[in-house]
């Protein structure tokens, strides 16, 4: 006799790939946009120049012995690979699912890695968004999180809600 699909099971697989294509989109895109007083606004991704010219910048002060906080892109990175490890564990977790292997754990522990990656892609966007403020005031330059952050974020936390949800067998018989 042919095995009944899981239809909801199918659909919280669904949303755990849709959020880990919107956390890899939210990593290529635009983390930080500048909007200058007069003129047009633009952003900044993970591979933009900048941050070269930043990281040269503190060392040189660190030449001088200058105590420089210059904006980092680091925390944001590990905040995106937490949100991808986390989304990966629950996108095999649900291809094993689909094949007939349930394993709670692994449910269970990638949607807590892929929401609380979520969270972190956001509050590293929002302080690297407010670490570029504190320099671009003399200037008149205004930061805010890029559509990148978001999309991470959302995504994280979707792929996370779905994995929990699909490893809680909520809506599931």
């Amino acid at each position: 006799m042919a095995k009944k699909l899981n239809v909801v099971g199918i659909v919280f697989f669904a949303l755990i790939i849709v959020g880990l294509i919107l956390a890899v989109v939210g990593m290529c895109v635009p983390i930080i946009t500048m909007t200058p007083p007069i003129g047009e606004s633009e952003s900044v991704g993970l591979s933009h120049e900048i941050w070269d010219t930043l990281a040269k910048l503190k060392e040189a002060a660190d030449k001088l012995n200058q105590d420089a906080t210059i904006p980092t892109k680091t925390f944001t990175v590990i905040a995106f690979v937490v949100t991808l490890v986390g989304a990966g564990i629950l996108a095999v977790n649900g291809i094993l699912g689909l094949l007939g292997k349930d394993i709670k754990i692994l449910g269970l522990v990638g949607g807590a890695v892929a929401i609380v990656g979520g969270i972190l892609v956001l509050v590293a966007g929002l302080v690297l968004a407010g670490q570029f403020n504190d320099y671009g005031k003399a200037a008149g330059l205004k930061y805010s999180a890029g559509i990148g952050i978001w999309l991470g974020a959302i995504g994280g936390i979707l792929a996370g809600a779905a994995g929990l949800l699909g490893a809680l067998k909520v809506g599931q018989k």
